[in-house]
């Protein structure tokens, strides 16, 4: 039998979006030399190192000073990668001794005097980093999702309730948020433009994903962390990983989260056997195999209620590569792409500048640590993620319930704690989801 830890063995943690600056898409002219703003990357792989330099180019007043990944490679990788492009020729200022790797990676940069972080580790170690930079007095830009359970999302709320008073700086990768045709599309739609909201549907339907075999030397926990897209307690499934976008996006349209769930899905295409079985042996687990094909589902369907009685659909997979990743909403005079463009009664395009939002978010990060004003998108995250979760428990579970049961109810929480890691060793594997599972 594969390890079953309990969900609810991890503590508890006490409770405790935001305006969208949208900046200019021009570079700031800022000061070079001492008053450059130093930056750290926690969680140097593929995402780390696009957000790093989608971060320089947004704003030529920063260094990046600091590195850390679980994975000593990955961390002297992005090191020296950045430093072999002439395009960042100053700005790359890591000593070898700003390098870190191990489970305490992000606790030791932390501690050093960078005053921006980039998180982009896996989603279920989020939370906790997030507290930590914020109790440290960093401006945070992290990665959606920001949390895989309820207990998570608290813990990033609270922190960002503290990053509040004390006038930190939180950016999220949720980009859509950051486009300049979305953000005077969605002025219009709250503005009455398309009626009242009736309903909506959101979609991310994509292909496979990968899967990493392990490599010489790696613990059995390595392995599964640098395979975290195939566990729900690091990668929160498909649902909260990437469809998140999506979700935001509906989110915003309704200038709220929704205040019911009702899900289903399942596993009917996600079969990484051979792989698998090949990781078993390496293991020496051979009749222990199931539990090395991960426990996320392959696609999750979800009823989302909002506020108003109105509702939306969710589709987000990873067996329909071609159908789509998109929104629309439709209200009682018109309809929109939530794009750039409204049909009905107030029909209307976008026809103004458009920007990359993922370096966008950048500039209004750095905007906002400039002139003071702590530009602070953690709680309006937190309730998307939240949102994601609440899809994928209900699909887990096939129960319905309410936003608030999950927000102050729920005792879900996949972290397995700090000892856990610290001992290393043995891989964390909950049994794969039946669609019946309790509701915790």
């Amino acid at each position: 039998m594969a390890e079953q830890p309990s969900k609810t063995t991890n503590g508890t943690f006490a409770m405790a979006g935001a305006a969208v600056l949208a900046g200019s898409a021009v570079n700031l002219a800022f000061g070079q030399g001492s008053d450059r703003v130093k930056v750290g990357v926690v969680g140097c792989g593929g995402r780390g190192s696009g957000a790093v330099r989608d971060h320089l180019k947004s704003d030529p007043g920063t260094e990046v000073v600091a590195v850390a990944d679980l994975f000593e490679g990955k961390a002297k990788g992005l090191k020296g990668g950045l430093e072999r492009e002439d395009k960042w020729k100053g700005r790359i200022n890591i000593k070898d001794d700003h390098v870190f790797s191990g489970f305490d990676a992000a606790k030791n940069l932390l501690a050093t005097d960078v005053q921006l972080v980039i998180m982009a580790q896996a989603p279920g170690f989020r939370p906790r980093h997030f507290k930590a930079a914020i109790e440290a007095g960093k401006h945070v830009f992290f990665e959606k999702p920001v949390a895989v359970d309820p207990a998570g999302c608290r813990i990033v709320i609270e922190a960002s309730r503290l990053a509040e008073q004390k006038k930190l700086s939180v950016v999220c990768g949720t980009q859509r948020r950051h486009e300049f045709s979305r953000i005077e599309l969605m002025k219009r739609i709250h503005d009455g433009a398309i009626g009242e909201i009736v309903g909506g549907q959101c979609y991310w339907m994509g292909g496979g994903i990968w899967y990493r075999t392990p490599s010489p030397g790696m613990s059995e926990l390595e392995w599964q962390c640098h395979n975290w897209y195939h566990f729900c307690w690091l990668s929160g499934d498909q649902i909260c990983e990437q469809h998140i976008h999506n979700i935001d996006v509906v989110n915003w349209a309704f200038q709220g989260p929704p205040k019911s769930f009702m899900a289903m899905g399942g596993r009917i295409a996600r079969d990484y056997t051979k792989q698998a079985k090949e990781t078993a042996a390496f293991f020496k687990q051979e009749d222990k195999w199931e539990k090395y094909n991960g426990d996320i589902y392959d696609h999750i369907s979800t009823e989302l209620e909002y506020p108003n009685g109105a509702r939306a659909l969710s589709m987000g997979g990873h067996h329909c590569a071609g159908r789509g990743n998109s929104e629309r909403i439709v209200g009682t005079k018109g309809a929109s792409d939530c794009s750039s463009r409204i049909t009905g009664e107030n029909a209307w395009t976008y026809s103004g500048q458009h920007v990359n939002g993922m370096e966008q978010e950048h500039r209004d990060l750095m905007a906002s640590i400039r002139a003071g004003k702590g530009l602070n998108e953690g709680v309006r995250i937190a309730e998307s993620t939240l949102t994601a979760i609440g899809g994928r428990m209900s699909a887990f579970t096939g129960r319905s319930f309410s936003w608030e049961w999950l927000l102050k109810t729920s005792k879900l929480d996949l972290y397995p704690g700090d000892e856990k890691l610290k001992a290393g060793g043995a891989g964390v594997f909950y049994p794969i989801p039946t669609g019946s599972d309790p509701l915790v």
